[in-house]
């Protein structure tokens, strides 16, 4: 069975809880929308510091359409 969470890896840093970390910092942004420096000098302050995470942080979140990548720029996707 796949789960998305290992029982081998950190909580704080698993997929899924980045992810919602990233919600988190893209909803209180200007705009909306976050640089990759930007999103990881905010990610460290919540103590993710690795860029493995946020990369399938952010993969995870763009498999189910939660963001729009548009270069430089990671945007929050408005509700359909």
């Amino acid at each position: 069975m796949n789960t998305l969470v290992s029982k081998d890896e950190p909580l704080k840093t698993s997929l899924v809880n980045v992810g919602s970390l990233v919600l988190k910092e893209l909803g209180k942004a200007e705009k909306k929308r976050l640089t990759l420096p930007a999103l990881f000098k905010a990610l460290e302050k919540r103590d993710v510091t690795a860029y493995r995470p946020v990369i399938f942080g952010l993969i995870f979140l763009d498999s189910i359409r939660a963001i729009e990548f548009e270069a430089p720029f990671f945007t929050l996707k408005e509700n359909e």
